[in-house]
């Protein structure tokens, strides 16, 4: 790792510790808009023709597997730090396409609680047909297609004990290169819509940034 990509590594980390509470607020509160107009000039990478090119790079989830970053800092194990996670859910908005659960793919992980509460609805023989071993003790995948989605009705039909995996989605582990983040999978239709809504607030975490590497110059 060089110098400046050591720095750069460095100022993230100090961002998501000193600024996550004040940025999440920014966010909130539509503080981007008068920056992105103030630095339009001096930034070209926030024009509308870049903005047009970073759509058609996102919409490139429909048919390719990849997760994208957002500007939101991911909870750690600070009391306080989910402050992202909750701006992703108020402004998220699921369009109910059934997409994660009837596309057939590798399976959908249950942890034990997620089994033992399904099977105390459905009955442990019924689940384990539905279901093959994983690799972790007491784990299961269950067999895609869902065999709990309703096509005809467009929705769950266990929503209220789902797993816990199904919860959390459409949000996915941080990417390495951009670790304090929260990062979404590309593939659902409605976390590309949130990502193209919130490009602009990356230029509050770029204000951040600047001002914190500053500060170390």
């Amino acid at each position: 790792m060089t110098r400046e990509s050591e720095q750069i590594s460095q100022v993230r980390r100090l961002c998501h510790i000193l600024c996550n509470a004040s940025c999440v607020k920014d966010k909130r509160q539509g503080k981007h808009e008068a920056l992105i107009a103030r630095h339009l000039k001096t930034r070209p990478h926030w024009s509308v023709a870049r903005r047009d090119e970073q759509y058609l790079s996102i919409d490139r989830g429909e048919t390719e597997p990849f997760d994208i970053s957002l500007p939101l800092p991911a909870k750690d194990d600070r009391e306080g730090s989910g402050a992202g996670v909750a701006l992703f859910w108020e402004r998220f908005r699921c369009q109910q396409c059934g997409r994660c659960c009837y596309t057939p793919g590798a399976g959908l992980y249950l942890e034990e609680e997620d089994f033992e509460r399904i099977a105390g609805r459905i009955g442990e023989k019924s689940l384990r047909s539905l279901c093959s071993r994983a690799s972790a003790p007491s784990a299961w995948i269950l067999k895609q297609p869902c065999p709990f989605y309703d096509r005809d009705k467009s929705g769950c039909t266990i929503y209220d004990i789902r797993p816990q995996t199904c919860t959390k989605y459409p949000l996915h582990p941080p990417l390495r290169e951009l670790p304090y983040n929260l990062a979404v999978d590309a593939f659902c239709p409605a976390a590309r819509e949130f990502v193209k809504e919130t490009l602009g607030w990356w230029i509050i975490c770029e204000s951040n940034w600047a001002r914190l590497l500053a500060g170390m110059k």
